[in-house]
């Protein structure tokens, strides 16, 4: 979608047909929890206009679609260098004009591969761009302490703490900080 794509004011016209817009979203939200969990934002912020979608969702859905026929043969792949659970969150900041509302995300990875992610509007309007992330991260932390049990109940054994990244730092530092924890155990 294009940068910003949620966060501008939409002056289009009304797309005509809610049925197709509905069906084409449905589609987009399916591949998304299926196959593409790179999708899933895009087709999130569109499913929230499938009551009265505009001219400019259609195109910006259209977009999407020829997003995905153009990495059709792309993939996502997952390093088996991790070990145990470890998890990502972010968040934006009032990414919804409209309500004012942030949106939360996150993925955790066990062993390497992606178990557990998620993408939504926050319950709340935040005042700041730090308590935003702190949202995302306790929503994170939630579901971390749900893999945990979950993990247990299947009879994995889970170690030390659970590793979430935010973004609050370079990419590298996080890595570094890791791979530390991991030395220390």
């Amino acid at each position: 979608m294009d940068t910003g794509f949620s966060s501008t004011i939409d002056s289009s016209a009304p797309f005509p047909d809610n049925t197709e817009y509905r069906s084409l979203i449905g589609v987009l939200l399916y591949i998304a929890v299926c196959a593409r969990p790179d999708v899933a934002v895009s087709a999130s912020i569109l499913g929230r206009k499938v009551c009265a979608p505009t001219v400019a969702d259609w195109t910006a859905a259209k977009r999407v679609l020829r997003f995905l026929k153009a990495t059709k043969h792309v993939r996502l792949e997952f390093n088996n260098n991790t070990e145990g659970l470890v998890g990502y969150s972010n968040a934006d900041w009032v990414g919804d004009i409209s309500t004012r509302r942030s949106t939360s995300g996150y993925v955790f990875l066990y062993a390497g591969g992606a178990v557990s992610w998620a993408i939504r509007l926050q319950h709340c309007v935040t005042l700041s761009s730090m308590e935003s992330e702190y949202v995302a991260l306790g929503e994170a932390s939630q579901e971390a302490v749900w893999l945990r049990k979950l993990l247990k109940d299947l009879g994995e054994t889970v170690d030390g703490p659970t590793i979430i990244m935010e973004d609050n730092q370079c990419p590298q530092q996080q890595h570094q900080q890791h791979q530390q924890h991991q030395q220390q155990q």
